[in-house]
Order: structure tokens, then C-alpha cells, then sequence
């Protein structure tokens, strides 16, 4: 947590504090391991470190095109979160689109009992480059 992150004027004196104790009570903010850095009105920053376990380099439905031989950036995610999952869920993926340039998929994510919790749309642009790099740290 920053230390100099101060409430601006026109947000309630203990805001910035609840807000804290917030972040830090959610599970998933806790593990990603967020600090909450700026608060005005209509405006929050929060610092999400980059660590190195959590990247993303896989999106196994599109690998299946090219033998997960080419590189691939995400350009467009969407999802809907339909209900609350409260177990084990099942993420099914597929390809609605295969271009030379373009790919875009669809992931159902369904609970044990099939209920759907969440839908996602998005899209990967495909590259010649390869997923073994470290990205430069930006302040």
C-alpha cells in the first residue's frame, strides 16, 4: 500500500481507509496483490505489480490452428458474468472466427451442475512472435 495516497477534498474523511480494508478483504485483489494509489472524485488508481506467474501466453482453442507454433496478442476481451460460481467451473472454448490475421473465440464457462457463469467474446491478433520474453517494467 502507498503511504502517500491521500483522500482529495469532497470524498468523505474515512473513505480512503474503507477503501483499503475493501481491497484487501477481496480475495482476488488480495492475490493479485493491489495498492490502491490515487482517489478523487469519479476517479481511482489502482497499482496492479507485474509478476511474472500470472501472464498470460495461452489461449489453447486458437494454438490449434497452428500447431501452437505462432505467437498471438490479445486485441479485444469481453465477458459477461452471468451468476456467481461457488465451485469448480469448466471454461469451453472455441474458435467463431478463423481469418490470416484475425482470429475471435468464445468461451462458455459453466458450474458442475452446467449452469453457465460466464460468457466470453474476444478476439487475438496473430504474430510471428514467440511468448519468450519479459516484458519491460513501465513505472
Amino acid at each position: 500500500m502507498s503511504a502517500t495516497v491521500q483522500a482529495a477534498p469532497g470524498l468523505a474523511p474515512d473513505l480512503l481507509e474503507r477503501l483499503r480494508v475493501r481491497l484487501h478483504s477481496s480475495p482476488a485483489l488480495a492475490w493479485l496483490q493491489a495498492s490502491l494509489e490515487k482517489l478523487e472524485p469519479d476517479r481511482a488508481v489502482l497499482l496492479l505489480p507485474y509478476r511474472e506467474e500470472i501472464t498470460n501466453g495461452s489461449a489453447t482453442a486458437v494454438s490449434t490452428n497452428f500447431d501452437g507454433k505462432m505467437g498471438f496478442a490479445t486485441s479485444d476481451l469481453t465477458i459477461h458474468f452471468l451468476r456467481r460460481a461457488r465451485g469448480d467451473v469448466w471454461a469451453r472454448a472455441r474458435i467463431v472466427k478463423k481469418g490470416r490475421r484475425v482470429n475471435v473465440g468464445e468461451v462458455e464457462i459453466v458450474d458442475a451442475e452446467g449452469h453457465e457463469v460466464a460468457r466470453v467474446l474476444t478476439s487475438f491478433l496473430l504474430t510471428t512472435s514467440s511468448f519468450d520474453y519479459v516484458p519491460e517494467r513501465i513505472p
